[in-house]
């Protein structure tokens, strides 16, 4: 919910979210955009790791297609289990 609802936009808390919705203003999809767009990820969920939900968090991005950013969260919890997400992002 964090990585997919637009920061600002959740009633119960204005910092809640990512700015990935930003992206779309660039056009395209490019290296730097990839890039971009993992850190914007985990800047969204560092509230896990803030919390004491998670005690590590990263993420890997690709390229895929044209308009199309496939991505890889893996949260590390406190007790060392990991929860892996996979998801893509057509934004563009």
């Amino acid at each position: 919910m964090s990585i997919g609802t637009d920061k600002g936009r959740w009633w119960a808390d204005k910092e809640f979210g990512s700015e990935i919705w930003k992206l779309r203003l660039t056009g395209k999809i490019t290296p730097t955009t990839v890039g971009t767009f993992r850190q914007m990820v985990l800047d969204s969920v560092q509230w896990l790791i803030d919390d004491g939900l998670a005690s590590g968090i990263e993420c890997e991005a690709e390229q895929q297609g044209r308009n199309t950013i496939a991505y890889r969260v893996t949260v590390k919890r406190p007790d060392n289990n990991t929860i892996e997400i996979e998801e893509s992002w057509n934004g563009i």
